[in-house]
């Protein structure tokens, strides 16, 4: 993440009055330096030795949730994953282990333009529904779960 969009995720938070505290602040440091969605208890896992007790990441996870900043993605497993939003992360899929559960990002869309434009055509005609936005997950075996 870039520091525009940190900059930009603790204005959203001052704006909405809400207090930075020194575990929200760890919370988003970790959230900022993230290379794919995280469960809760990666997220406190990575602020070893900082004493940010696992409800405050769970409420600071709940709030950012609530101010839509962040979001959930789902997973083959029952963990549950969370990022923030294409605001801060820029728009992206997710490939899915159906082993360990693992995501990995891929940048940008998958899906190009014209594709997504007879998609959207389609689906319209068909079901009268209009697309606002779309999220790919794609699943699959990930390289240290695959064989050798």
């Amino acid at each position: 993440m870039t520091t525009e969009a940190r900059t930009a995720l603790l204005e959203i938070l001052a704006e909405r009055g809400i207090r930075i505290t020194r575990p929200r602040r760890a919370v988003l440091a970790v959230l900022a330096e993230a290379k794919q969605p995280m469960s809760v208890a990666e997220i406190h896992a990575r602020l070893d030795g900082q004493r940010v007790d696992l409800g405050s990441v769970y409420r600071t996870v709940a709030l950012l949730c609530r101010l839509d900043v962040m979001r959930l993605t789902e997973t083959s497993r029952t963990t549950q994953r969370f990022e923030l939003t294409e605001r801060f992360t820029g728009h992206h899929h997710h490939l899915v282990c159906q082993r360990c559960g693992d995501i990995q990002d891929i940048d940008g869309c998958v899906l190009k333009e014209p594709a997504l434009a007879r998609l959207a055509r389609r689906i319209r005609r068909a079901t009268r529904f209009e697309v606002t936005e779309h999220d790919i997950r794609l699943y699959g075996i990930c390289g240290r779960c695959a064989p050798a």
